[in-house]
């Protein structure tokens, strides 16, 4: 295994920012559950992250306009009542720089993004201006485990071609949908619903490359047609085919972005898993994040981790 599991308390660092407050706020957490505003809806939801801690605020939890309580087998109950969204199906959206994200409340309990990813999203973004002047092309990009294609949307709209993978149709269509509401329905994306790790065994047989990959696994999935992804069984082999589709170490650009929220699962352990992959040092670097939310009233919510690997040989051509 390339991976160890710690206590994450041991490995978390700085949280960044993530949405403007008009778009995205962490009201309060606390007792298992945050409170978070959406645009103008207001959530309740359960947060294991959140356990152990007391509610800061009582007062704020009034305005909520949709509670959501977990049932058995991993699904629950909206409590709705007071959501103002009146858009299709309920619909409502948020936006971050030039993506705008269609929300719906869903049975998971989840509404259509993670906003502790924002800072990824940006820095993806930089990543591919970075490396379009460096290679004079669009990069390639490709974002496993894609979900609702925030991460795909800020790559095409910086100037990739993506290849969107999720094992989801009805996921992959709301992300076509959010390229629609974005004005980037035109872009170069392909929208995949394929599972994940047979997707990137394929692509290796066949000699494909990217200049960029972006994964963010699951604890626990299913692939289209059953098939599990369990996270401490498959994500060694999973890292260690994007270091193969990656363009060659001599490449003048490149970059991994890998992210999780398993339980146990550090920084620490995030950046030995990508640097047994792939090098570090003169030519590249390996940066291990904590990804979170910051509270209104300045505490912060813990909320998984990234490692960031890129190639610096592009900084030192783009300066020389």
């Amino acid at each position: 295994m390339l991976c160890r599991f710690r206590s994450c308390a041991a490995n978390r660092g700085t949280v960044r920012a993530v949405f403007t407050r008009d778009q995205y706020e962490l009201l309060d957490f606390g007792d298992g559950r945050k409170l978070e505003r959406f645009g103008s809806e207001v959530l309740d939801r359960p947060s294991p992250a959140a356990a152990g801690v007391s509610i800061a605020a009582p007062g704020v939890w009034g305005t909520t306009t949709a509670r959501f309580e977990l049932e058995k087998g991993g699904r629950g109950q909206w409590d709705n009542d007071g959501l103002q969204a009146s858009g299709e199906d309920g619909a409502w959206s948020v936006s971050h720089g030039d993506t705008r994200l269609l929300l719906q409340l869903n049975p998971s309990g989840n509404v259509g993004i993670f906003p502790e990813q924002a800072p990824n999203w940006d820095w993806i973004a930089d990543r591919v201006r970075s490396d379009t002047e460096t290679l004079g092309r669009a990069p390639k990009v490709l974002n496993l485990f894609a979900y609702t294609g925030g991460a795909s949307l800020a790559a095409a709209i910086a100037g990739a071609e993506v290849t969107h993978v999720d094992s989801s149709g009805p996921t992959v269509a709301w992300a076509k949908r959010n390229a629609g509401a974005s004005g980037a329905a035109d872009l170069p994306v392909r929208w995949l619903v394929e599972d994940a790790m047979k997707f990137v065994a394929r692509e290796c047989r066949r000699g494909n490359r990217y200049d960029g990959i972006i994964a963010d696994p699951p604890t626990y999935g299913h692939g289209p047609k059953g098939k599990p992804f369990k996270f401490t069984q498959h994500l060694d082999s999973l890292i260690e085919m994007c270091g193969e589709l990656l363009n060659p170490g001599d490449s003048p650009a490149g970059f991994l972005l890998f992210s999780c929220h398993s339980p146990g699962f550090g920084e620490r352990d995030a950046i030995e898993t990508v640097s047994g992959v792939l090098p570090s040092g003169q030519d590249a670097q390996i940066e291990g994040l904590s990804l979170g939310l910051n509270c209104s009233d300045g505490r912060q919510l813990y909320a998984g981790v990234a490692a960031r690997w890129s190639s610096q040989l592009a900084g030192r051509q783009n300066s020389s």
